[in-house]
């Protein structure tokens, strides 16, 4: 029996979706035994996917969840295609070049004018460093690689890093052409050398399998899942499932249709209200999202009762029709509103809707309609759409790299700033930050290099953020100090962090092995100082402190692990004969406290103009920090405790700027010229600490 004889695909090729059909022919045309008959009800379902991402990415509370509306789109788009390529292998007459062709001119114009837009208004706002990864994100996206991008350049999809990059949504176009690219070759292998009942339990079967892998990307890589191909196809895979097997659909009533379509868009409501979490996704709750959307499109439930008549509904329709040109259009409007750090009030949400309308529905008929019809050869369009744009975003990122984003196009009375903060950094220290070495790298030195008196400086990034104020005290000194560093390390003997950072349900194991090193660095080489650079309010407010991965965890027990660890490494420092330094943090970043001044910057305006405040009140010390120093005090009373707030912090307000420059980079860092500019304040303020008794 063939394969057009076996499988009649009811639900087939909508206009917007197969671009070789017009919508007004598609109304009830037959080709062969296949129906094409058009699915308002879909393009219904479109509108409530795009619509619940606009609504989430604005921040509004009442759908928290609102990105599941990218895994209903991968459901439709891979029950859409899965249908229009059987179709067109059941007549005899699919051309994969041609698929390619209606793709690339269905979907990448209105692509290649994002590109073109955001790189306008980039140009005249973002920052050097900040143009620089833009433009990086762009070469990515012109390689339909934006997905693999910006995995590695954020931590996650709800972050707040990831908020201010106008081209993350395109991480999904990105994963549905890597989709495109193995869909048809898989089908037509499938159908080649598979009966039809066979093709079906393949689909299934690769499904089933690729949920499995789903899974254990999302248990194993929970920060990478999100963005991962390999943890998305089984979505697209889904909407095939409902493909393949639309002919063996049960005929269902209008009643029970429009029971289970109700429950399925409830279904999809239900999880859009709740407060899915976006590491370790999609999971289980994308699985049950997935199926949910499978039961709308299937043509029994999704053409007949009152869930196709909602779905139908004219507005809904329209939506779902631009819904293309408004998901890519919506995200660059809300990203650099986040990006010049304006608050979202009422008012500015209305614009940014707004905004995202007037720009998809331009898109739409004046980009996307007109030029998916386009009918050029395959040669021609691979050139035009994909090479002569990715040739051209990765020259402009080159350049752009190498000019260090064009510093020059903000003026020289903004500008002023960006220089005096570039001159004052301390160039890469990777080498010294990736755990333990053996002490011996150059690069790895502050103070007099050559000086007989030596130090070991280590911790986590806090202790690599002070670089310059411990470069400083040691150069006035003669002191010569070796730094290394772990990155979210608490860098004390015997301890481990559990569930910490990165390492989700795990010990950081590589943590506690750096550790363990230093202190045997410690042991024989016989430092004059030993200095423990850590955000200390960050550990001491954990649960995360263990010995074993066995171990009870409260806060409790951790703080009593985490002073147990510090005397324990003071006894080390001491039996080596080095004298103990204790190196406090700063006080952390206030929200949006670097804002006002950049968008100073970006809006070419001043502090003044833009209000801009540049100190805060202190914050009150941590009461068990201050009894866990004094226990080391009382414990070691050799202990030097060296405090950068004593000058950050003076008459009760804490500084946010030193000489009109930020003094963060990020929510618990200080740059570079704020560690040095600090580092000289101290000597002046308290004295130079290494200079009152040398050991």
């Amino acid at each position: 029996m063939s394969i057009e004889q076996n499988l009649v695909f009811k639900a087939p090729e909508i206009a917007r979706t197969h671009v070789a059909a017009d919508r007004a022919k598609a109304q009830g045309v037959r080709t062969g035994a296949h129906s094409t008959s058009y699915r308002p009800d879909i393009d219904g379902l479109r509108a409530v996917a795009v619509l619940l991402v606009l609504v989430f990415h604005g921040g509004l509370a009442v759908f928290p969840s609102g990105f599941i509306g990218v895994d209903i789109f991968f459901v439709i788009s891979g029950y859409l295609t899965t249908s229009i390529i059987l179709s067109a292998v059941a007549r005899g007459d699919f051309s994969l070049g041609q698929f390619y062709v209606k793709r690339l001119w269905r979907l990448q114009p209105a692509i290649l004018a994002l590109l073109i837009v955001t790189l306008a208004a980039a140009s005249v706002l973002y920052l050097p460093k900040d143009f620089i990864d833009f433009l990086k994100s762009e070469k990515y996206t012109s390689l339909l690689l934006s997905n693999q991008y910006f995995s590695k350049a954020t931590d996650g999809y709800a972050t707040a890093e990831a908020a201010t990059l106008p081209l993350l949504h395109t991480w999904s176009l990105a994963i549905e052409w890597q989709w495109y690219i193995f869909l048809p070759l898989g089908l037509m292998a499938l159908t080649r050398y598979l009966a039809p009942r066979q093709l079906k339990t393949a689909v299934l079967m690769l499904t089933i399998a690729a949920i499995a892998v789903a899974l254990f990307i999302a248990k194993t890589s929970p920060d990478k899942s999100y963005y991962a191909f390999l943890a998305r196809i089984f979505e697209l895979l889904i909407g095939s499932c409902a493909a393949v097997y639309a002919s063996d659909r049960q005929h269902l009533g209008r009643v029970s249709a429009s029971v289970v379509g109700l429950g399925a868009l409830g279904v999809l409501l239900y999880g859009a209200t709740q407060s899915i979490p976006t590491t370790a996704y999609p999971g289980y709750p994308a699985i049950v999202i997935c199926l949910a959307t499978a039961v709308l499109v299937s043509g029994q439930v999704g053409q007949v009762g009152i869930t196709s008549r909602l779905l139908s509904w004219s507005p809904l329709v329209f939506i779902g029709t631009i819904s293309y040109s408004l998901y890519l259009w919506h995200w660059p409007v809300i990203a650099i509103v986040d990006y010049l750090g304006f608050e979202k009030t009422p008012a500015i949400l209305a614009g940014y809707f707004i905004a995202s309308f007037a720009l998809g529905i331009t898109s739409y008929y004046l980009i996307e309609k007109p030029l998916r019809r386009t009918r050029l050869g395959v040669g021609q369009t691979l050139i035009l759409l994909l090479v002569v744009p990715a040739i051209a975003f990765s020259a402009l990122h080159s350049a752009g790299k190498a000019s260090g984003g064009w510093m020059e196009r903000f003026g020289s009375d903004q500008t002023h700033i960006l220089p005096r903060l570039k001159a004052s950094e301390i160039p890469p220290r990777g080498p010294c930050l990736g755990g333990a070495s053996d002490g011996s790298d150059s690069k790895c030195l502050l103070g007099q290099a050559n000086a007989k008196t030596t130090a070991l400086l280590m911790g986590d990034s806090y202790s690599n953020h002070f670089w310059g104020f411990m470069d400083v005290l040691a150069k006035d000194a003669n002191l010569s100090v070796m730094a290394q560093g772990s990155p979210g390390c608490l860098a004390l003997p015997d301890v481990y962090l559990y569930d910490w950072w990165k390492y989700k349900n795990t010990l950081y194991k590589k943590c506690h092995d750096a550790a363990a090193e230093y202190h045997r660095l410690i042991a024989r080489s016989h430092y004059d100082y030993v200095i423990i650079g850590l955000t200390w309010e960050t550990y001491a407010n954990s649960r995360a402190v263990v010995l074993s991965i066995d171990d009870e965890r409260s806060q409790a027990l951790s703080r009593e692990r985490m002073k147990a660890a510090l005397l324990k490494s003071l006894d080390i420092i001491e039996r080596s004969g080095a004298r103990p330094v204790l190196l406090k943090s700063n006080i952390v970043m206030p929200e949006g406290a670097n804002d006002c001044l950049y968008r100073s910057i970006k809006l070419r305006g001043t502090l003044e103009e833009h209000h801009c405040a540049t100190s805060v009140a202190a914050p009150k010390e941590d009461p068990w920090l201050a009894q866990l120093f004094e226990a080391a005090k009382q414990a070691h009373p050799d202990v030097l405790v060296i405090d950068p707030k004593d000058v950050q912090c003076t008459d009760g307000q804490c500084k946010l700027s030193i000489d009109g420059l930020p003094i963060y980079r990020d929510i618990g860092h200080i740059t570079d010229f704020a560690s040095t500019a600090m580092g000289k304040m101290y000597l002046q303020a308290k004295g130079n600490p290494f200079t009152e008794s040398n050991p």
